[in-house]
Order: structure tokens, then C-alpha cells, then sequence
């Protein structure tokens, strides 16, 4: 018998614009939410119950859960608690397993949750964290170990004592929230900065599994960008279309490349590298690479779009040049606009001159 908590609440502030309108367990990854890849998993897992700890937008979570008829438990939290304190408000109030799996809402793995829990069932250790190896350590909190056991956790270190970092994911004996009080700084506790250096300090075993899989943190714009588009080399190296697509004959379709539910391509398009989610619109002679177009994206004839993202329903005039850039939801930009590298559109804006400046934001 296991529990899950999948923690969904924060405000991902550093992924603006494209988390003010939707939080980031929403966030589309090859045109699916991050939260469902986190479901699915634990799902096929043969997780007994999972509870989603919400805050920021809950609504909108809460509405994707009923839409998709999953079978989780939406706990909302109704101040703010950091990553730790849900732990201690969902065991107070639910029935929860001996053991309980608990999963950052923003990072994108492929862990087999059953392997992760027979992993710490065989240890005997009273809690086990899943560290991964990364290129850039200095980002994370760095696990010091001694053979299988965490000695420390170093948040964000200048100089790294290893690449072995902290992957968002954990494994608890319930009895341990009880240790969460009086942690913190007032009802904001953390996982990595409170919770884990006191089971460290009062002796408690922690064992480290160690992942080798696909692991990756969206926390900002251009990490969301990599997952994308590295997602998309590894799953649809020959591209993907979907069945009810309409793709003209007369366009070109350049692997890799992900063409999402109902989208219209229309002719002489090419897409090169990138992802059209679904219900997008490609007008006549566009020309879209290294870019990500969430849901519902309708692009005028002749346009360029290069290594950007635009986000839902985002509507582009005739004959733009858009480089670089990130436009927020429902943006509008009209015919003959140039949108210069490094511009930042929040939702719902209207563009009708050319953007010349780079690194200009848009509020």
C-alpha cells in the first residue's frame, strides 16, 4: 500500500509570461500537460491513492481533473505552505499508506515509481530521495553521500562537490510529517532547506536513489524550450502528426516535428523542429522552426516564427517576423509587425507596430 502527493501550488514566477494565465502542472509538454505525465506514471505504478496539493489557480487544475476524469484527490491549500507544509495538512486530514511517494509538480521525469519503492523498502530507510546527475549542479540543492545514505544537502552551491542533485522526488514513512512543526519561516516550509536537514540532524536513515533516466527541471522559459524540443528528438525523430490534422500536400514538414490535434497547415508552409499544438491554424507560406505554439495558435499568411513559444490562442498578423521571443496568451499582433530577439508579451496584449528594440517587455 503506497500514497502519492503531487505537489501543484506554487507560483512558478520565473516562467512569466507563460504562468501568469496557467499554472505550471499545466504547462504543455508535446501538447500534454506536465501533470499528466506525473498521473500517468504514477498510475501504471499501481499508486493506491494520489493527492494533488493546490494553490495558485487551483481552478483551472481542478477543472482539468474533472474534463479528464482522473482519480485524485485535490487538496487546496488556502495559505501559502511551501513544498513541506502540505505534507503535514494532507496526513492530518486523510488516511495515508505507510509509505508515500511525493512529487515536485515541475519537473518532468521518468521514474518507475514501483522500482523507486521497492528500492527503499529494501533499504529499511525510514525516507528515500531520488538524485539524478545534471550537467549544471549549481541550480540545485547537491546531495553529499555516503554509500547509499544522505549525509547533506547543499542548496545551490558556487562550487559543487558533485553532479548529483536533488530530483524533486521522495519517499517518506508517514510517521516523519509529525516532524514538520515548527519548521520554517511561519507556515512556508521547505522540503530541501527545512524538512530534510532535521531528519538529517535527529539521525533519521535516508537513502539516495540514484535515476539515470530523462530528467528535467521547466523552471524558467528557455528549460521549458529544451524539454520541448529534446523531447521531441528523442519521442518523434520522423515527426508526428495527428490523425485529424490537415496537413496541405503542398507543405513541408521537417523532422523532427509534432503536429497536434486538428491543426491546419495550409500551403506552402514549413515547419522545421517544432511543435503546433493542438487546434493551431498555419496560414499560407509561413515558415515556423525551433518554436513551440501552444493550443489554438492562428498564424496569418507568410509569416516567420524563430525559436519562440506562443502561448494559447495567440493570433499573428500577415507577413510578421517574430525571433526569439515569448508572447503570453491571446496575444494579437497585426499585419507587417517584426518582433525584435528577447521580447516578452504578456497575455492578452495587441501589437500594431513593429518591436525593434531587443530584450523589450511588453506589459
Amino acid at each position: 500500500m503506497v500514497s502519492a502527493i503531487v505537489l501543484a501550488g506554487g507560483y512558478a514566477t520565473r516562467l512569466r509570461p507563460l504562468s501568469m494565465t496557467k499554472p505550471k502542472a499545466l504547462l504543455p509538454i508535446l501538447d500534454k500537460p506536465l501533470v499528466d505525465y506525473i498521473l500517468d506514471a504514477l498510475e501504471s505504478s499501481q499508486v493506491d491513492n494520489v493527492y494533488l496539493s493546490l494553490r495558485v489557480m487551483a481552478d483551472k487544475i481542478l477543472e482539468h481533473i474533472k474534463v479528464t476524469n482522473r482519480n485524485v484527490i485535490p487538496v487546496v491549500e488556502k495559505e501559502r505552505l511551501g513544498d513541506a507544509g502540505p505534507l503535514k495538512m494532507i496526513s492530518s486530514q486523510y488516511e495515508l499508506s505507510e509509505d508515500v511517494i511525493v512529487v515536485n509538480g515541475d519537473i518532468y521525469n521518468e521514474i518507475d515509481y514501483k522500482t523507486l519503492i521497492d528500492f527503499h523498502q529494501s533499504k529499511g530507510c525510514d525516507a528515500t530521495i531520488v538524485g539524478t546527475q545534471v550537467e549544471d549542479p549549481k541550480r540545485y540543492g547537491v546531495l553529499v553521500v555516503d554509500d547509499y545514505r544522505l549525509v547533506q544537502i547543499i542548496e545551490k552551491p558556487k562550487i559543487p562537490v558533485s553532479n548529483l542533485i536533488n530530483a524533486g522526488v521522495y519517499v517518506f514513512k508517514k510517521k516523519l510529517f509529525d516532524k514538520i512543526d515548527g519548521l520554517g519561516n511561519g507556515n512556508s516550509i521547505s522540503i530541501a532547506r527545512d524538512f530534510l536537514p532535521r531528519l538529517i540532524s535527529s539521525g533519521t536513515c535516508i537513502a539516495v536513489y540514484p535515476y539515470k533516466g530523462l530528467w528535467m527541471d521547466i523552471g524558467i522559459p528557455s528549460d521549458y524550450m529544451r524539454i520541448n524540443l529534446e523531447l521531441l528528438a528523442l519521442k518523434f525523430p520522423k515527426g508526428y502528426v495527428s490523425e485529424n490534422a490537415k496537413v496541405s500536400e503542398k507543405a513541408e514538414l521537417r523532422p523532427p516535428f509534432y503536429i497536434g490535434y486538428e491543426v491546419t497547415i495550409n500551403d506552402y508552409s514549413v515547419i522545421r523542429n517544432s511543435i503546433i499544438g493542438k487546434r493551431g491554424k498555419i496560414g499560407k507560406g509561413d515558415y515556423i522552426e525551433e518554436s513551440i505554439l501552444m493550443q489554438g495558435a492562428n498564424i496569418g499568411d507568410f509569416t516567420t516564427i524563430a525559436e519562440s513559444i506562443l502561448g494559447d490562442s495567440v493570433t499573428v498578423g500577415k507577413w510578421n517576423r517574430i525571433e526569439s521571443s515569448i508572447l503570453g496568451d491571446e496575444v494579437l499582433t497585426y499585419d507587417n509587425v517584426l518582433i525584435n530577439k528577447d521580447t516578452i508579451i504578456l497575455p492578452y496584449k495587441e501589437v500594431s507596430e513593429s518591436i525593434y528594440e531587443r530584450g523589450k517587455i511588453i506589459l
